[in-house]
């Protein structure tokens, strides 16, 4: 679906759920099924790094982190929630601008995003098996059929930030719909310190 040597702008616009979508890239038309693409805003990138840093002590990998995804940086306003990113070259901790992240999806079956997605499902279940007290060990097949549980009673399409949540979050003595309504309140509380006159909630 991408190259990072193509990628160069996207177009994303604000949904109703508070997330953010891809509308249009310069490397493939909306026609062409970036249509449920998710992307990542500054806010959610903050919080998933924020919830990756104690995974380091287990074996976190920041280079599969870095190749998971496209960080692009804002360029400009384009009015009705549309915001127009271009690509930027530099890591995560290359700078201190505000940056959005697009899941490194090369076709239906690779890329660094799924990587990215079954690394830190070993790393989680890891760290859990390491700092608490289980019956039986925790297993990755655990966690992958309680998100494929959630994938098949979810209404639409998931954003990335709820998969990724799911797997960063996940334990086994919580309740599947624990985190449901807790997403929505922290989305509908994050604002971007974007300038007065392109002022948008994410």
């Amino acid at each position: 679906m991408a190259d990072s040597k193509k990628a160069e702008w996207c177009i994303v616009q604000q949904g109703s759920d508070m997330n953010w979508w891809v509308l249009e890239t310069n490397w493939l038309p909306l026609a062409s099924g970036e249509e449920n693409l998710g992307i990542l805003d500054p806010n959610q990138v903050e919080h998933v790094f924020d919830l990756l840093e104690p995974m380091r002590e287990y074996g976190l990998q920041a280079d599969i982190v870095e190749r998971a995804f496209f960080r692009f940086a804002i360029d400009k306003f384009l009015g009705h929630n549309n915001v127009r990113l271009i690509i930027f070259d530099g890591g995560f901790d290359a700078t201190e601008e505000r940056l959005f992240a697009m899941p490194a999806i090369f076709n239906e079956t690779s890329g660094g995003y799924d990587e990215f997605l079954e690394h830190i499902g070993a790393i989680r279940i890891k760290m859990l098996n390491a700092t608490e007290r289980f019956a039986q060990k925790l297993t990755l097949d655990e966690l992958e059929d309680v998100i494929a549980r959630r994938s098949d009673n979810s209404v639409g399409t998931a954003h990335i930030f709820q998969e990724i949540l799911a797997i960063l979050e996940y334990h086994p003595l919580q309740l599947s719909d624990s985190n449901s309504d807790d997403d929505g309140e922290v989305s509908d509380a994050w604002e971007m310190d974007l300038p007065q006159k392109s002022k948008i909630q994410i």
